[in-house]
């Protein structure tokens, strides 16, 4: 019962979110993975995203290769460092991040799995609208899968705290410069929905919406982002507000003979997002 009640919530969620900002831009992230687990707690992940926009005649936006390393310090906590390369077909520009994330998992009435991330990037120079980014993660996902598909449920949601990048002019209401910063602060959130099935006992797949919104918190006067000159009427560091329906595909190869347990892995480490442009 107390499944069906969460894959009942899980539900209407999606409905009521989905079509919340539908006037946005569609995209669709195609994932493939591999994950090598070399001991029971150390993992390497590597995937690669193709990212399309349905809005414009599915044209390829980005694509984006991911390698990292997912070890388990405790039965709750792990840690995760990695690296990202992504490219513009438009553009010959590449652009790298590196990453770390700190993860804590919470059983909650032996039903849902509470899990709190705080992630560090640091992002090449190539990247302009940002150098550095810390992202607090969040996400509930029920403990043990469902008979049917062997189906795992999550919600997450992901806050974004800015800092760097190329700077922007802030003006008064005459349209004079004010002032020239970066526009540091909390400018990005996104909300991911995601069913995730085995297929095989080492073969899953993922589904998943996700929901991208970018704003102006805690940021002060002048160091906003969609600032615009009064005089023109452009917009500097637009807000990018967009809906992504993703698939993922992940293949799991242990390296180390495990004890028959009939144990699959966790849930939090087939739960591989593409991150954006």
């Amino acid at each position: 019962m107390k499944r069906t009640l969460f894959a009942s919530a899980f539900s209407v969620l999606l409905f009521f979110t989905m079509p919340a900002y539908s006037q946005n831009e569609w995209r669709m992230w195609n994932t493939a993975g591999l994950n090598l687990s070399f001991t029971k707690k150390l993992d390497l992940q590597v995937s690669h995203l193709r990212s399309y926009n349905i809005s414009n005649n599915f044209t390829n936006n980005f694509n984006q290769t991911t390698a990292s390393l997912d070890y388990d310090l405790k039965k709750r906590m792990s840690v995760k460092v990695g690296v990202m390369n992504t490219g513009v077909p438009a553009s010959t520009i590449n652009k790298q991040r590196y990453f770390a994330r700190f993860t804590y998992r919470l059983p909650v009435a032996d039903v849902i799995t509470w899990s709190n991330s705080l992630q560090a990037e640091i992002h090449s120079a190539n990247e302009t609208r940002f150098r550095n980014r810390i992202i607090y993660i969040t996400r509930v996902s029920n403990k043990k899968r469902f008979d049917f598909l062997r189906l795992n449920v999550s919600a997450a949601y992901w806050l974004f705290y800015n800092t760097g990048g190329n700077a922007i002019n802030y003006y008064d209401k005459d349209g004079a410069v004010v002032a020239r910063n970066t526009p540091n602060g909390l400018h990005r959130g996104r909300l991911f929905l995601t069913a995730n099935s085995k297929l095989t006992k080492d073969l899953s797949l993922s589904l998943y919406y996700m929901q991208q919104q970018e704003f102006n918190l805690l940021s002060g006067n002048y160091h906003q982002m969609n600032v615009v000159n009064p005089l023109t009427g452009k917009t500097a560091r637009a807000f990018d507000n967009y809906n992504v329906v993703g698939l993922s595909l992940s293949y799991d190869l242990d390296l180390y003979k495990k004890k028959k347990s009939g144990k699959s892995k966790s849930n939090h480490k087939n739960n591989n997002h593409g991150e954006e442009n």
